[in-house]
């Protein structure tokens, strides 16, 4: 057996050392309770059944993962203190950590951890996220020990245990058949009124081991309030008025807030999220390498996360976010195309391209929040190289189903596309390009052999091939990138509110939260 978790074990007397100060600290704060005002109520609490941010951001402060995600992509323990991998990679053996508590009491052992599991991968279950478990053939007890078998080799499997996701629920949460969200995590439900809000209280017998978070034990929060005010003018009234201590800011108006005292503001660093650009590459002359390198030439991505997105996100240079898994912003530098108009031009040139006889190109993208004025000032630096460029503006829920059909037209208008995507692990390349791909975007065999073997590789030998994938997609411009991290997700908060972050996938970390008067 290969062991792939205990170089990240935490050495046992510093986290002693650290629970023993971290509840004398506690100990001196007074009871506080915080507020966070969000557009939308999440739309149920049972993690395995919720596909949308609202409800699983809720779900990930009730419920622990077996393991846990640093800032650098590296794994370390969760609710397993220690995991290995079988030498053929089919298989994985999870050490439960002795002495977790439900909130209802219960001891949530190897045997909890297998009947969670079981239930996430039921067919009846409806879960949304099934298939990215991977291709899972069976679980067993042994002792303190979760054992999980795959037909084949899975990389992306220790990763994805980190997600919102993948939280492992008590037993005691379905077992009676009508659901109850009854994890381990740092707070617990007290009340649930729909379409208004949610209140969530300190779980006293609270352990982490998330590296994110320096609070070794329960929450300082004793009381914790999620309420919906759909309207953005009336949140930030509430944040003014002290109505709430936190909310969920336009970009705009998170703008605004970055220079008063009075306030924070919060990107989403760890988001996993990436915007990129990508084209119908089937159609003329967009099938052409040099022509897609030259339209990446053009595109000044300093200027879009300065400007469009208010110096509230970076430029990204990487087919899938920073900070995940085998990413390196240095290589695919390297191999990709920097902004350079005159070297753009000279391509566009070539090719009987220039600014008083353009390619004529549809910009086919959705309406959001800093997207718009990026694209208006992608068009302008489209313009600028020799690329007449119309933009074609969809809503978001028509936009994937038009892109299916032009990313599988061989004629009619060449246009530029562009996207986000978001993860814990690079595999969402996979979701993305292997064919068909997310909404056709699928290239071609040689590409779909090198994302299947990503799967089924582990450690350096994974990166190395990832890094390969990244390589193909940079030098053949088939993707472009453009910004990270999370754009659509910001928080902003009163300055009496100290230590608040923001984890992977937009994940709401309060474990950490102070309030001072």
């Amino acid at each position: 057996m290969l062991s792939i978790g205990k170089s990240k074990f935490r050495p046992f007397v510093t986290i002693i050392l650290a629970f023993v100060l971290g509840v004398s600290a506690a100990a001196n704060l007074t009871a506080s309770e915080l507020t966070v005002a969000r557009p939308f109520d999440a739309d149920t609490l049972d993690p395995q059944r919720a596909a949308a941010t609202y409800s699983l951001q809720i779900t990930n402060l009730m419920f622990d993962t077996l393991l846990t995600m640093d800032n650098d992509g590296s794994i370390h323990p969760g609710l397993a203190t220690d995991w290995t991998m079988a030498d053929d990679g089919k298989a994985y053996s999870f050490t439960l950590r002795e002495g977790v508590k439900c909130h209802d009491g219960s001891i949530f052992d190897a045997g909890a951890a297998k009947a969670s599991l079981d239930r996430a991968l039921d067919p009846t279950t409806l879960n949304p996220n099934r298939t990215v478990w991977g291709p899972i053939t069976g679980t067993a007890v042994d002792g303190n020990k979760l054992k999980v078998s795959f037909s084949e080799r899975y990389g992306p499997f220790t990763s994805f245990l980190t997600s919102m996701q993948a939280v492992f629920l008590c037993p005691s949460s379905f077992s009676a058949g009508k659901f109850k969200p009854i994890g381990t995590g740092p707070f617990k439900l007290a009340n649930w009124t729909r379409n208004d809000s949610i209140q969530l209280e300190a779980n006293a017998d609270y352990r982490n081991l998330n590296p994110l978070v320096t609070n070794p034990g329960r929450p300082h929060l004793d009381k914790l309030t999620f309420k919906v005010i759909p309207e953005a003018v009336a949140r930030m009234a509430a944040l003014r008025s002290g109505e709430a201590d936190m909310v969920e800011p336009s970009l705009q108006e998170a703008n605004d807030l970055k220079g008063d005292g009075d306030f924070k503001v919060y990107a989403s660093d760890l988001s996993g999220q990436q915007m990129f650009a990508s084209f119908t590459w089937k159609i003329k002359p967009l099938d052409n390498t040099d022509i897609r390198r030259a339209i990446g030439m053009a595109l000044n991505r300093e200027a879009y996360a300065a400007i469009a997105f208010e110096g509230l996100v970076k430029s990204s240079s990487c087919p899938v976010a920073p900070n995940l898994f085998a990413t390196d912003q240095a290589l695919c530098s390297a191999w990709g195309e920097r902004y350079d108009p005159e070297g753009s031009k000279t391509i566009l040139a070539a090719s009987g391209y220039t600014p008083d006889k353009p390619l004529k190109v549809k910009l086919v993208v959705y309406k959001g929040e800093g997207w718009d004025r990026m694209h208006e000032i992608m068009q302008q630096d489209l313009d600028a190289v020799g690329v007449k460029a119309e933009i074609e503006t969809w809503d978001v829920a028509a936009f994937y189903g038009h892109i299916a059909d032009v990313n599988v037209s061989t004629d009619g208008p060449p246009a530029i596309l562009t996207m986000g995507m978001s993860g814990v692990d690079p595999d969402y390349l996979y979701f993305l390009w292997k064919r068909p791909g997310a909404s056709n975007l699928g290239l071609n065999a040689e590409l779909d052999e090198m994302l299947e073997e990503q799967r089924k590789l582990s450690g350096e030998a994974r990166a190395n091939k990832i890094q390969a994938i990244h390589k193909y997609l940079l030098t053949n411009a088939y993707a472009i990138p453009l910004i990270s991290p999370g754009w659509g997700w910001l928080m902003a908060s009163s300055s009496k509110v100290h230590d608040f972050k923001m984890g992977f996938m937009v994940s709401l970390l309060f474990n950490d939260v102070t309030v001072s008067e």
